[in-house]
């Protein structure tokens, strides 16, 4: 096993999967130890944009539900979150049930307006690799929908919300980005809150 992988799992074991009194008792990623059980999840590590657009490009050709690609010397988070968003416009706009979620080490908990992940210690300052978990964008959304009516989602600031949940549920019906932007809407706004935060909710730490 790779070192980045055995440092994932155990990232998933020690953080993501540990129950949280904020998340009404849920963990993090309440579907992390169950996609480990089945073996539902596979890597590709330090393989780069190349090795991710590959990633893309091969994902109905297997059954795992997540790839996971990580990389050790992460690209800076404006432009692998910028590609990531880009990706996933493009993808609701043709329809394909796929969906980007990116982890950056350089925004934490806090940065991401999920203050109580860090004060209940459930991220890893350890863990300094830039990560994008690419799966089903229905399966998501359908886990978001579940999750919301458990109240999982009840001390989420409305912004973070908004990205997490929200957005990317207007993806799955086909409403990305593009055609927010044709509408009007605030784009400038929404580009400026979401250099904040990311997808993934922030739950690795800055490197000290």
């Amino acid at each position: 096993m790779h070192r980045v992988e055995s440092d994932i799992r155990k990232w998933s074991n020690n953080f993501l999967e540990i129950p949280n009194v904020k998340l009404n008792g849920l963990p993090p990623c309440p579907y992390a130890k169950k996609a480990w059980a089945e073996n539902k999840v596979t890597f590709s590590i330090n393989t780069h944009l190349e090795g991710l657009i590959d990633v893309i490009k091969n994902f109905d050709t297997h059954d795992y539900d997540i790839v996971v690609w990580a990389e050790e010397d992460p690209y800076e988070m404006e432009y692998l979150d910028g590609f990531c968003d880009g990706v996933n416009e493009a993808l609701s706009l043709v329809g394909k049930d796929m969906h980007l979620m990116v982890f950056h080490p350089d925004y934490d908990a806090t940065e991401a307006g999920l203050d109580f992940l860090d004060d209940q210690g459930i991220t890893d300052e350890n863990l300094y690799y830039a990560m994008v978990f690419v799966q089903k964008l229905s399966l998501l959304d359908d886990a978001s929908i579940s999750l919301e009516k458990s109240g999982y989602y009840k001390n989420f600031p409305k912004d973070v919300y908004q990205s997490l949940v929200i957005d990317r549920r207007r993806l799955r019906n086909g409403g990305g980005m593009m055609k927010k932007k044709m509408m009007g809407g605030g784009m400038a706004k929404m580009a400026k809150k979401k250099k904040k935060m990311m997808r993934g909710g922030g739950m690795m730490k800055k490197k000290k």
